[in-house]
């Protein structure tokens, strides 16, 4: 079950970010937070999947790169979903709705920078517990491990303001295209990842 349940949530995980790219490029703001949602379940799954396997010495690790990835997950689903909801439908005061609209340099923004920097950390821990028996194991490992940059670099650019009000969305929207790029991989990696894993237990 452990193997299957990797092997769906990261195959999910990458669909989901394959469709959040889309999204960039259409600037549907529908589908990308509602696909982020999905992706912060599907990578919550995978991680747990991870973690089962790791072994005695690095099982420590492993839970907390899991416990990480769950507060990931409240930092955005805070975020997307009251855009989806609250924002969406206008259901509260102007001033209210100023003040938590996802925008450059907001409130809710920074909030939702800090969550993707925690998934940077519990990727970096994860990694850390990954067995490498193959090639593609040890690229997963290793970009698993480089994402991790992602955690100083979120947590200290809000802090500097330079994520500023009314700034230049364009670059952002480039970043996050790059994201897409690095992350879709480190998914698809992970269901081949558990896909061997199936099949070796099946033999």
């Amino acid at each position: 079950m452990n193997r299957k349940l990797g092997l769906y949530s990261s195959a999910v995980a990458a669909l989901c970010i394959i469709l959040f790219l889309i999204g960039l490029f259409l600037k549907n703001d529908l589908l990308n937070y509602s696909t982020c949602l999905i992706l912060s379940w599907a990578y919550v799954l995978t991680c747990c999947s991870y973690a089962s396997y790791a072994t005695k010495d690095r099982r420590a690790l492993a839970f907390g790169g899991v416990a990480i990835a769950v507060i990931y997950s409240v930092f955005t689903n805070l975020v997307y979903y009251t855009q989806l909801t609250t924002v969406a439908y206008a259901t509260a005061d102007h001033v209210v709705l100023d003040a938590i609209s996802f925008t450059s340099g907001s409130w809710l923004f920074g909030f939702d920078i800090m969550g993707y920097g925690l998934m940077g950390l519990s990727t970096f821990l994860i990694g850390l517990t990954i067995k490498v028996v193959n090639k593609k194991d040890r690229i997963l490992k290793a970009m698993m491990l480089i994402h991790g940059v992602f955690f100083p670099i979120c947590v200290i650019m809000p802090m500097l303001n330079i994520f500023k009000a009314g700034g230049d969305d364009n670059s952002g929207i480039i970043a996050l295209q790059f994201w897409c790029l690095y992350f879709i991989p480190i998914m698809i990696l992970s269901a081949i990842h558990f896909y061997r894993l199936k099949e070796e237990a099946s033999v």
